[in-house]
């Protein structure tokens, strides 16, 4: 701590002592060519949630970036050998002024951490190299006042749909019933308010299909021949001594077992076989009569004419 000011304004006393790392953290990156100045992190407020077993004093700075257009920051917490990246910030150096409050966002697992940090001067820092620098937990760490843990309860909440989930929601939240869903608040004196989802059938409740060409709302079947299925939507289908009804892929067979055929298809094709040649035979039946047709029309003309010839009768007395 310096000994030559007292009662100095916050952000600038932390400008002129290593705050928020730790005394101890020698702030020297792991290839001794970077070190952070005093006067460029001059605050930090990391939350993390109550439920992650972490060590306050696991904290550090683990990279610092140095761009022509600004800065990167990555928070990270070591557990044994095992280091999680935990918040990042990144700060622009356009519209920068000194002592500005930047957003640091938590990534998985600490996605529900969003914390703050400080900027303070930037001067200081351009003279360090620019590039990427890394840090471990010796010459980065913070000060474990700099981590506090979430207040219980809700931080946000997330939807999933099959493998698409939402944004994180937060702020007041509205839980709308969809089709055919009810939502009931209860609230009983001296016991946990409850939300229950109960899926119901009932009219109101199914929104108008905005479907167009295949997935299009179809209207379905209410009764056949005016007769209306069961409760449940079952509508049976009975069978008798003949009619068998079968179950086949999305549906039904209806099978008459008295009308089925006798015979197969060689007894078929045999048959068919007789009757082609029955047939030929009567058109060979028919061509015979025609020719025995005209050959006794022409032998009666020939005998009669014989006998009779042209003349009459000759008469005897």
């Amino acid at each position: 701590m310096p000994l030559t000011q007292w009662n100095v304004e916050w952000l600038n006393h932390n400008s002129q002592r290593s705050y928020p790392l730790a005394d101890e953290a020698s702030a020297q990156d792991t290839t001794d060519s970077f070190k952070i100045p005093d006067d460029f992190i001059v605050g930090l407020d990391l939350p993390v949630h109550a439920a992650m077993d972490v060590e306050p004093g696991n904290f550090f700075v683990r990279t610092l970036g140095v761009f022509p257009t600004g800065f990167s920051i990555t928070i990270a917490h070591r557990s044994g050998t095992n280091i999680v990246n935990v918040a990042t910030a990144l700060i622009p150096r356009e519209g920068h002024n000194k002592n500005t409050t930047y957003v640091l966002g938590g990534v998985e697992p600490f996605d529900d951490t969003v914390g703050k940090i400080v900027i303070g001067r930037l001067d200081t820092i351009d003279d360090q190299p620019a590039g990427v620098w890394e840090f471990d937990l010796d010459s980065g760490r913070l000060e474990t006042d700099a981590i506090r843990p979430i207040i219980r309860g809700v931080q946000a909440i997330t939807v999933r749909d099959g493998s698409e989930q939402s944004e994180r929601l937060t702020g007041d939240i509205e839980l709308v019933p969809g089709e055919n869903m009810q939502i009931t608040p209860v609230v009983v004196e001296g016991q946990d308010s409850q939300i229950i989802f109960s899926a119901i059938q009932g009219e109101g409740t199914i929104e108008e299909c905005v479907c167009e060409g295949e997935e299009a709302e179809i209207p379905c079947i209410k009764r056949i021949n005016g007769i209306v299925p069961t409760p449940d939507g079952s509508f049976g289908v009975v069978g008798d001594d003949c009619i068998q009804v079968l179950q086949t892929e999305n549906g039904i067979k209806i099978v008459d077992n008295c009308a089925a055929p006798c015979c197969g298809c060689e007894e078929l094709e045999a048959i068919t076989k007789d009757m082609e040649r029955s047939d030929q035979q009567r058109e060979t039946y028919s061509r015979f009569m025609d020719l025995l047709q005209a050959s006794v029309t022409e032998f009666s003309m020939t005998v009669l004419g014989a006998r009779l010839g042209d003349r009459g009768c000759i008469t005897c007395e």
